[in-house]
């Protein structure tokens, strides 16, 4: 009984650490962004940005594996 409340326990953990791990991705995107915009792009670009980062947290396509498909 002790093991499979320790597993529960792990189980829970790694959940609670791939939420921060979200949290902390989808902080780090804001932040892509936010620098993106000092670029100077055009809010249209801005838009399809913003709209691509939170498609490829949800989807979990990695950030940079999409960014080398629009070739930034």
């Amino acid at each position: 009984m002790s093991e499979s409340v320790n597993i529960a326990l792990i189980l829970r953990d790694i959940q609670l650490m791939r939420k921060k791990l979200d949290e902390i991705e989808e902080e780090l995107l804001k932040l892509k962004v936010r620098e993106l915009e000092e670029e100077e792009v055009s809010d249209e670009e801005l838009r399809e940005l913003e709209r691509l980062s939170k498609e490829t947290l949800e989807n979990g396509i990695p950030w940079e594996e999409a960014k080398k498909e629009l070739g930034l």
